[in-house]
């Protein structure tokens, strides 16, 4: 089979990649006439491997949907044409970059290292090998985060998910992960814990951004709800909605109840965020002494030590009011990993506060926690990691999830929330409103509330254009935005909005019988 240059993405024109793009294509005849393979043997273990995305450009730029039949080409698991987007639009591209700007540049000469050389940045702003892994064809300036960063670096699944390779096509997603490394991004749970490994961190992966980092420079993560994320990633993968009957068949979903994906992420996806960020807390390492304890004070609410402390008025300040029953000066756990995570969970509630009374005392009882706290941070982890399967294996329909907008709003309504936990709270409302309502069933009151609410809390993240993985704000200006958050102006959007909801045709029903 000849394949043309100009097919090629023009960045990845070069003897070497048209060369490993010919070595792909070239595996006889169309897919339709090939025999089928025995199937493959893994190794016990995958092989530890990164390569650039110079390799996979050949194949995923949309050149070879044009040397195929429309019939093959609906046989492919996706549309041939994702590294177009990632290469034009994806922020990850850009990671390592961050680290030799300005910024990067500053936090060298405050932390007395190269950020560009130390593990602690590299884990999340580049691609790096497990220990004793092969790099081919990948470089850290050009590539950053790379496509198998998320997608898997494990050289068998990158050297067999060839075109036209039955053998491969016959394994189970399941099958591709435990034997070959293809990480099952199609699993919410999976997907939500790559995410969140960098934007929430993982000790286990060496991905935590400490205090120290903040203080040299370190943009504040801000809070995360994966499927927005996702979406202004931008998105590169169609959804379940969107693909052929012959691709769900092709990811062993075809018939399952897969309409509302998006919703499902939003809920999973919170639960792996609080999952994560207790683990956090729980694997901190050194334990409390007499006079404070060692676990690093980015676990915490960064409002708790840095925030105003003149009033405007005469009015109690929110964040008093937020305050009410802990002990002052005492730092608490930030609290928007907890807001999803309560969506979904009806019968789990009580239990989840039991514990975080206990992981509460164990904070009020010496400034960033006693002895107790550990033990307490990882009950919780255990209770969202029982949470994350009781949700995984219950249906979603669109009266449950018209269900879970009402109990946003609620939350909305009922509690003052802080800056991040207002943003998780219209970052998940937009996402499930927007799959479960179609088009010509918006109201447009919440169309426009929504609007006000993306511009107040900042809920479109940087465009693909400026290249940025985070906004690049400064931690003052971060402090600033959080603390002009009116509470009460977000209540009344989720007020007009919850109202919208009740008396909208065809949508009050569904939404009172499952709140």
């Amino acid at each position: 089979m000849a394949i043309r240059t100009d097919r090629i993405h023009p960045r990845f024109r070069s003897p070497v990649m048209v060369a490993a793009a010919m070595g792909v294509l070239a595996m006889g005849a169309p897919l339709g006439a090939r025999a089928v393979e025995p199937a493959p043997v893994g190794p016990a273990r995958p092989s530890p491997f990164v390569i650039g995305a110079r390799h996979c450009a050949p194949c995923h730029d949309g050149g070879y949907n044009r040397t195929i039949t429309s019939a093959e080409r609906e046989a492919l698991i996706c549309r041939m044409v994702e590294s177009v987007t990632f290469h034009e639009k994806d922020k990850h591209e850009w990671a390592f970059r961050a680290l030799s700007g300005p910024r990067g540049q500053e936090m060298s000469r405050a932390l007395k290292a190269d950020v560009r050389e130390m593990a602690a940045c590299l884990a999340c702003h580049a691609t790096t090998a497990p220990a004793g892994g092969d790099v081919r064809l990948y470089d850290r300036e050009r590539d950053g985060v790379t496509c198998v960063s998320c997608h898997g670096a494990a050289e068998e699944w990158v050297a067999r998910h060839q075109f036209g390779s039955t053998s491969w096509a016959r394994l189970t997603r399941r099958e591709k992960e435990a034997t070959f490394g293809m990480i099952d991004l199609w699993d919410p749970v999976r997907r939500a814990e790559t995410c969140t490994s960098c934007h929430v961190g993982s000790r286990e992966e060496g991905k935590v951004v400490t205090h120290e980092m903040y203080a040299a420079g370190h943009p504040p993560l801000p809070s995360i709800e994966v499927s927005s994320f996702g979406e202004a990633e931008p998105r590169h993968w169609q959804t379940l909605r969107e693909k052929s009957p012959k691709r769900l068949e092709r990811l062993g979903l075809a018939g399952s109840s897969h309409d509302l994906e998006q919703t499902r992420q939003v809920v999973i996806g919170g639960l792996v965020g609080l999952r994560a960020s207790m683990r956090l807390m729980a694997d901190a390492p050194g334990a409390a002494t007499a006079s404070t304890s060692t676990r690093d004070f980015a676990r915490f609410d960064c409002t708790a030590c840095h925030h105003e402390l003149r009033r405007v008025d005469d009015t109690v300040p929110w964040r008093q009011v937020r305050r009410v029953g802990s002990i002052p000066g005492r730092p608490t756990t930030p609290d928007w990993p907890l807001v999803l995570a309560r969506l979904g969970v009806e019968g789990r509630q009580s239990e989840l506060d039991g514990r975080l009374l206990k992981l509460r005392d164990g904070l009020g009882r010496r400034p960033f926690g006693d002895d107790s706290t550990p033990a307490a941070a990882r009950a919780v982890a255990d209770w969202a990691d029982a949470a994350i399967r009781d949700f995984s294996a219950s249906p979603i329909d669109e009266a449950r999830a018209l269900g879970l907008l009402d109990r946003l709003a609620r939350m909305a309504i009922d509690a003052p929330p802080d800056y991040d936990s207002a943003r998780q709270i219209a970052w998940a409302f937009r996402a499930i409103y927007s799959e479960v309502v179609p088009e010509k069933r918006r109201p447009a009151e919440i169309e426009s509330e929504l609007k006000a609410l993306a511009a107040e809390l900042l809920l479109d993240l940087p465009p693909a254009r400026t290249k940025a993985l985070i906004v690049p704000t400064t931690l003052s200006r971060r402090l600033e935005d959080a603390a002009a958050f009116d509470p009460a102006a977000f209540r009344e959007h989720f007020r007009r909005m919850a109202g919208a909801l009740k008396s909208a045709p065809g949508l009050r029903t569904a939404s009172r019988d499952h709140r």
